[in-house]
């Protein structure tokens, strides 16, 4: 293991000593009832998803933090966890959904899309092509790696 890797892992909370995963995840589970997920693009006109959905499920959004005497924020009221994601597109939402998944033992995930969205109507190629020629201003697709 590298001087980096060391480093970076004193600081991850399941580094620590008396770190006990199982007791973290039940305090999550208390401190934020999250039970649903809703992952949906970020589309301005899908801005309305979150809340439609915690409507017809019950759910709680936004909710409320709730703080201590301190004013540090140490929970939520809200029961719905939103995933924006270009395309609202489950596969790019995975890794967020496996982690609430485990923390909050979340019920439902709700994927939802919306018409004429224009993430889906990109291709690798034309990503590739719209970066070099606008965000760097060369078309030279002559790399050197070094090998």
């Amino acid at each position: 293991m590298n001087l980096s890797k060391l480093n970076f892992d004193a600081y991850a909370f399941s580094k620590q000593p008396d770190y006990n995963e199982a007791t973290v995840r039940k305090e999550f589970a208390k401190a934020v009832p999250l039970r649903t997920i809703v992952v949906y693009c970020y589309d301005p006109r899908a801005v309305g998803i979150p809340v439609a959905v915690a409507k017809e499920f019950g759910e709680v959004f936004p909710g409320d933090i709730i703080t201590d005497e301190q004013g540090n924020k140490i929970a939520s009221t809200a029961s719905l966890f939103e995933v924006v994601v270009a395309g609202g597109r489950a596969v790019d939402a995975l890794r967020s959904i496996t982690v609430a998944q485990h923390l909050f033992g979340i019920e439902n995930i709700i994927v939802v899309h919306h018409t004429h969205c224009g993430a889906t109507s990109f291709t690798a190629d034309g990503i590739i092509d719209a970066y070099q020629l606008v965000e760097t201003g060369t078309d030279d697709y002559s790399y050197d790696y070094g090998g």
